[in-house]
């Protein structure tokens, strides 16, 4: 059986997909042809845990509008938003939980990026570029300008080295935050994140790459104060946190994410998560 936050994960999704409240007899009812015998778990107080869940992330995200796009009184879940779509909680909703054959690198790679990114410069400050592949865009047409702009960000740079990326994918790393005085002099504050969608595969990720390989594209150090941070679309437990445990790497889930970019700054999403209601009404609870 799925943990309490993953059940509250699909219920969540599907209230959405369905346009109906989740009551705690509706829940009962789906919690008890979902559990097995063996699982041993009552489904009277798996059902309570999870509308406890809910109100807990209600009142994380308390305060923040659009944040989190239902509301609950503990006894149900409905939807509390006008365009629930455009919201980054069900964005990374869909990126937890839809099969993966839905989630295309335009989700998974450009837009939860982009998300993860806006969250990052409004909790940092200062600008912010996507460097992770695929990163071609009308603004940025081959790897040359992308350098080119990490400079402008970082003039003590100096020269790029390279023009072409790494077998055509990027240096490692999907984020660049730059944090400048007036004077535009170092030490400025820099960082560098990582972002991964997968559930299963998310623990190799966050320094595969050692910053030093995108460093080494430039004629000069950055002579900055440098962090790095990763940033996830599903809640970190304690355990998860523990994981990825710096003092110079903070973590972003989607709690944090949705705290400092309720809504998601990416064309397309809505669109996307439209094109989904009938995989999120059918997930299963087991």
């Amino acid at each position: 059986m799925k943990k309490v936050e993953e059940i509250a994960d699909i219920i969540e999704l599907q209230t959405w997909a369905t346009g109906r409240p989740a009551s705690l007899s509706a829940l009962l009812e789906q919690l008890e042809s979902a559990l097995d015998d063996k699982d041993g778990l009552d489904a009277e107080m798996v059902a309570q845990n999870v509308l406890d869940e809910f109100l807990n992330r209600q009142r994380l995200l308390e305060g923040i509008e659009g944040a989190y796009p239902f509301r609950t009184d503990g006894s149900k879940l409905e939807l509390n938003h006008a365009e629930p779509t455009t919201t980054t909680y069900l964005f990374c909703l869909g990126l937890s939980l839809l099969p993966a054959s839905e989630i295309e690198n335009e989700q998974r790679c450009v837009q939860f990026e982009t998300v993860a990114m806006e969250a990052a410069k409004n909790f940092f400050g200062g600008q912010a570029l996507r460097i992770g592949a695929p990163w071609k865009s009308d603004h940025v047409p081959d790897y040359a300008t992308l350098l080119d702009k990490v400079v402008e960000l970082i003039p003590n740079l100096g020269e790029k080295l390279k023009t072409e990326a790494p077998n055509g994918g990027d240096a490692g790393w999907d984020v660049l935050i730059v944090k400048n005085f007036r004077d535009d002099q170092f030490p400025r504050f820099v960082a560098l994140g990582n972002c991964a969608t997968g559930r299963t595969d998310w623990k190799r990720k966050g320094m595969e790459t050692q910053p030093t390989l995108f460093w080494s594209y430039f004629q000069s150090e950055h002579r900055s104060v440098f962090i790095t941070f990763f940033a996830v679309p599903f809640p970190m437990d304690e355990n998860a946190r523990l994981r990825k445990l710096s003092q110079t790497s903070p973590t972003l889930d989607r709690f944090r994410i949705c705290e400092h970019a309720p809504t998601t700054p990416v064309a397309g999403t809505a669109e996307w998560l439209e094109q989904q209601r009938e995989h999120a009404a059918q997930l299963p609870l087991n």
